[in-house]
């Protein structure tokens, strides 16, 4: 079996789920409450293991109970977590989450806790072996050493370019596998269209695979020299809280599996999509069999 292994940001979430956003300075009573696993690294290992890709995470994580109930999440999920540093003095990536069931959308606070980013703390002999590494940006430091490692060792680096972090232009040259928001890409070139953003990315770090994802309206991915549009399922949201880490997720799982980029954004859109069904990042039913269903429906 391929195997994965992810770098970034593990969370623990605590998912407050509200008719409509409350009003400032008012009290207002939540449909429910739940606390999750959550993360972009994290939330993406946790959709390939579930469709059959072999998935592990690395890093380090503080020593309170927060980080316990991280790993528990990711041990339930089938995630390998034999390689995680555990750092007891420190405090873990903590985040609230506020749903809103009217709009079906999602605001978050959240506390990045106290572990460092420290490269030492990285176990990096998890890498070998694997088909790709995964990163979120998160932890910077420790995801540029962890991606020239992956280059050292024929392994393909993958990145979730969600946010624009300071000195993220120095992991870029490293990636293979490029996928960034819409508004990371449009953010970081300064171009005033995403296929203009595209060229820009693809002749100033030349990733393998280059795609962008632009939420409800599906997204772009490069073929051959050409940018081409891809296409989402339309549906009502009930909650879009981790779909960008679900379509690079399925993304990768697909890829490993030898899809073609086409295929794979058209397998990871239909995955995401029907993510956003449903509430939650995590708990909601998922098989092979289901996302190769919804990609020929799509």
């Amino acid at each position: 079996m391929k195997r994965v292994v992810g770098l970034g940001a593990c969370v623990l979430d605590t998912i407050i789920s509200c008719g409509e956003y409350p009003r400032e300075d008012t009290k207002m009573q939540a449909k429910s409450i739940m606390q999750t696993g959550g993360g972009p690294v994290a939330n993406a290992l946790v959709v390939m293991s579930r469709l059959g890709t072999r998935a592990e995470v690395i890093g380090a994580l503080g020593g309170d109970s927060a980080a316990d109930l991280i790993v528990a999440d990711l041990v339930r999920l089938g995630v390998g977590v034999d390689n995680l540093t555990r750092v007891q003095e420190a405090t873990s990536f903590v985040s609230y989450i506020t749903l809103s069931e009217r709009d079906g959308t999602r605001t978050c606070v959240f506390d990045r806790g106290s572990v460092e980013d420290d490269p030492e703390c990285l176990k990096l002999g998890a890498i070998d072996g694997a088909t790709v590494l995964h990163l979120d940006g998160n932890y910077l430091r420790s995801a540029i050493a962890a991606a020239k490692y992956a280059r050292e060792h024929g392994v393909k680096v993958s990145l979730d370019a969600g946010g624009i972090y300071a000195g993220i232009e120095e992991l870029l040259p490293l990636v293979d596998i490029l996928i960034p928001s819409a508004e990371f890409a449009l953010g970081i070139t300064g171009a005033g269209t995403i296929p203009e953003a595209m060229t820009v990315l693809a002749e100033k770090y030349s990733p393998e695979v280059l795609a962008v994802t632009d939420g409800s309206r599906g997204g772009y991915y490069l073929d051959g020299g050409e940018i081409r549009h891809y296409e989402t399922r339309a549906i009502r949201p009930v909650d879009t809280n981790g779909a960008g880490d679900t379509f690079h997720g399925a993304f990768i799982s697909a890829y490993v599996d030898g899809m073609s980029v086409r295929d794979c954004c058209r397998f990871a859109s239909a995955v995401a999509s029907y993510k956003c069904e449903h509430k939650g990042a995590r708990d909601y039913p998922l098989t092979r069999s289901i996302a190769f269903d919804l990609m020929l429906k799509d």
